[in-house]
């Protein structure tokens, strides 16, 4: 069903690190995906699916406290195909720097992942894709090595699936010593080099981006997105990085800066993330307000 709302995609971030657990039970969840189906929103992408001794299943090879009945990713999946959804699965993470660039020990593991989940999830029809979830911003911790290896054995192992990837930039938001737009497209070339035929969708994260620059460095990315045959999305990212690092829902008016800022340069937004930054039942308060606000604009456009 298409909509006027612009924002079409989210994460859903089971296993974090840096947001609370919301505690729902799989009724609420059920309840989420038909409050995400409203405001026209046809894409999920699991963040992870193992990351520091957690699992969104009861897997058989790695740490999880869940038991058979209790099949989160399973549940995810179904009630997504219910509702015609396309569902995009992050892999294996060993932890935030991946035992420092240890991009051979994180391909090794996704290759036991891979083989785990596709035979247990593998025939139902919304899960159409994978995650990297090894998100940098440069060449650093082999970001290269390691999204150019999962990349391909994603695409290696499941070749109808689809890989999507979302990066930093690395701009005056996330470094010391920050890349121009003109930097960051050259560091994205020679990064997707190799692996780039392999990637299918971009989203960067837009809030690591100064507000003000956010369409120049988009715009600059573009055209290495284009030159290596990857569709770029926006990560519209629904949670403010600079008050106090608490990671609250964002100012409706900034909300509406991000997607304005990007319009005609990419071809898709998701955000990071609805259910705690901008859903009906969010933990947060000013989320529903957020969540209101968004539905009264947009929906009332024509």
């Amino acid at each position: 069903m298409k909509t006027n709302f612009p924002i079409t995609g989210t994460f859903i971030d089971d296993v974090t690190y840096d947001i609370p657990c919301s505690n729902w039970t799989y009724e609420e969840w059920a309840k989420e995906l038909d409050n995400m189906a409203e405001v026209g929103i046809d894409t999920l992408i699991f963040a992870r699916a193992v990351f520091c001794g957690k699992c969104i299943y009861p897997s058989k090879i790695f740490p999880t406290l869940k038991d058979e009945d209790d099949d989160f990713a399973g549940f995810i999946l179904r009630e997504a195909a219910k509702r015609n959804m396309t569902v995009f699965v992050g892999g294996y993470i060993s932890n935030l720097t991946w035992n420092n660039g240890d991009w051979k020990n994180e391909i090794a593991q996704n290759k036991k992942f891979i083989k785990e989940f596709v035979a247990r999830y593998g025939d139902i029809p919304s899960f159409k894709g994978w995650y990297v979830p090894h998100e940098g911003y440069d060449r650093i911790l082999n970001l290269k090595d390691t999204m150019g290896g999962l990349a391909a054995l994603y695409k290696d192992s499941t070749p109808e699936k689809y890989v999507l990837v979302s990066p930093f930039f690395r701009s005056a938001v996330t470094s010391a010593e920050p890349f121009t737009p003109e930097r960051t497209a050259e560091e994205w070339d020679y990064i997707w080099e190799k692996c780039g035929k392999d990637i299918d969708f971009c989203a960067f994260q837009d809030g690591t981006a100064p507000l003000d620059e956010l369409a120049a460095y988009v715009s600059a990315v573009k055209t290495v997105c284009d030159k290596h045959g990857i569709a770029l999305w926006s990560n519209v990212e629904t949670f403010e990085r600079d008050v106090r690092r608490l990671y609250y829902p964002i100012p409706f008016d900034q909300l509406k800066r991000r997607i304005k800022a990007v319009e005609g340069i990419v071809e898709k937004l998701i955000t990071f993330e609805f259910s705690h930054f901008l859903s009906p039942q969010s933990i947060y308060l000013s989320a529903r307000n957020l969540n209101r606000l968004y539905r009264e604009y947009y929906g009332a456009k024509r």
